[in-house]
């Protein structure tokens, strides 16, 4: 398991995801000890963190996933 363990878990879930018809990002963001990355407001502790660094280009994804699948479901309706 350890600080990874979620990750792995993250990894090998996509695969279900898929199939049940999620549309899952493909960058991930490992943060293997929150506590010592953020504050409990969610603040960094340390912005200079390199585990941050994944952060920005996840949500990118994640925003841009969105946004072209609302697209496409006002365009062409709900499945």
């Amino acid at each position: 398991v350890g600080p990874w363990g979620g990750v792995r878990a993250a990894m090998a879930i996509q695969v279900v995801c898929h199939e049940l018809g999620c549309l899952p990002v493909s960058k991930m963001c490992g943060l293997p000890t929150v506590s010592d990355i953020l504050e409990e407001d969610g603040t960094p502790k340390d912005t200079g963190n390199r585990m941050l660094k994944q952060l920005p280009a996840m949500l990118n994804q994640l925003e841009w996933m969105a946004v072209a699948m609302k697209r496409q479901r006002d365009e062409t309706g709900a499945l």
